[in-house]
């Protein structure tokens, strides 16, 4: 009948349509699925770029980190050579100042023995350790007492007192510093040593390969000096 005709017609044309519908949702979910995939690639390659770039800040910073720290305890370790903290070892001269030749010829002379008598003064040493000085010493000491800034070298009755320490004759001051111009520096004609043996002190020069600097026994101890603190413009 025509009824039932129209209705197979309709039903045609129905599964027509599911039909159509059907391939353009399979398209458009394969369209989809590329595009997630091409998203999640990309998304992956990214990822791997950014972790592959905090992976080198990381070792770039830990590389900073080792370089600032480096150079923040080699400035530590100058600063404490610089304040006698620190042992040093190294190439030098020993300069020895004797005045018991002259001691014992004054007391020849007087009949007897005065220990209240001397003749090398906190002057004598202290001409020699500003010489070293000038002529490049890094570290001097006098009979194991390290110079430093806050050194004082003064006579004390028959001793001299360097760093709250009495020290007596023979007085044995350490450079480290170039052998041959330490000592050079000191034999100038009509310099140093000419002037010190003028009063009849003995003195040795000695120089060697190595000889050790100890460091500076104590605590440095600021009570009235401060630090200025730097103001920004």
């Amino acid at each position: 009948s025509d009824i039932e005709n129209n209705i197979e017609e309709q039903n045609d044309i129905i599964a027509n349509i599911k039909n159509k519908f059907s391939d353009k949702i399979s398209e458009i979910q394969e369209e989809t699925n590329r595009y997630v995939k091409t998203f999640e690639d990309d998304f992956n390659i990214k990822l791997q770029e950014i972790q592959k770039a905090q992976e080198i800040s990381k070792k770039q910073q830990e590389k900073d980190i080792k370089q600032i720290d480096e150079s923040f305890q080699n400035e530590i370790e100058d600063l404490k050579i610089l304040a006698g903290l620190t042992e040093l070892q190294g190439a030098g001269i020993i300069v020895t100042l004797d005045d018991t030749r002259a001691i014992n010829q004054i007391a020849a002379d007087a009949g007897f023995y005065d220990p209240n008598v001397y003749v090398i003064h906190d002057s004598d040493i202290l001409l020699v350790i500003n010489e070293l000085k000038a002529a490049g010493a890094e570290a001097i000491s006098v009979n194991g007492q390290r110079i430093t800034s806050n050194t004082e070298v003064r006579c004390v009755g028959p001793v001299i007192q360097i760093n709250g320490i009495r020290l007596t004759a023979p007085f044995k001051i350490s450079a480290i510093g170039a052998p041959e111009y330490l000592a050079s520096s000191l034999k100038l004609r009509g310099g140093i040593i000419d002037s010190i043996e003028q009063s009849d002190i003995d003195v040795i020069i000695e120089k060697l390969d190595s000889i050790v600097i100890p460091k500076l026994e104590g605590v440095i101890e600021y009570k009235y000096a401060t630090p200025v603190e730097e103001v920004e413009e």
